[in-house]
């Protein structure tokens, strides 16, 4: 018998799955994957308030215009040091991740500009904190 004949006889061998089962295999597979994937929205939170923001909006912008865009939506006249023409606040931006690998980014985690798209683009959440300058020259100024 010739090897071209040996192939496609172990080919027709092969066995085959009932239609049920190739029907179930499929549904499990799409249940898997759109459970990998992470939903369109982030949400960030900032004192009380809440918004909804678009991942791939967030991803494609710098880490300082995502700072301005946070500045803009969320911070109040008490947050800007002298005026909003000078001295902007200070902006720490926390992360809760979707995925996580370990003990060290479970939870509320700072975020670093660096890798900011890739960072956002597995957050869950934001959470926006305001730190104002007026507040640590004050608190060393009575200090001392």
């Amino acid at each position: 018998m010739s090897r071209m004949a040996s192939t496609r006889q172990s080919e027709s061998q092969a066995p085959t799955l009932p239609a049920d089962v190739i029907s179930a295999i499929t549904v499990l597979h799409n249940f898997v994957a759109a459970s990998q994937q992470l939903p369109p929205q982030v949400i960030v939170t900032c004192r009380d308030e809440r918004r909804a923001f678009g991942r791939h909006a967030l991803q494609a912008m710098s880490y300082r215009k995502a700072v301005d865009l946070f500045i803009q939506r969320f911070a109040t006249k008490e947050d800007w040091w002298i005026s909003e023409f000078r001295y902007k606040p200070e902006v720490s931006i926390y992360a809760r991740f979707y995925r996580t690998h370990g003990e060290e980014d479970e939870g509320m985690v700072l975020l670093d500009e660096r890798g900011w798209s890739e960072l956002v683009g597995n957050a869950v959440k934001l959470t926006i904190v305001f730190t104002s300058l007026k507040f640590s020259v004050t608190a060393q100024s009575s200090a001392g």
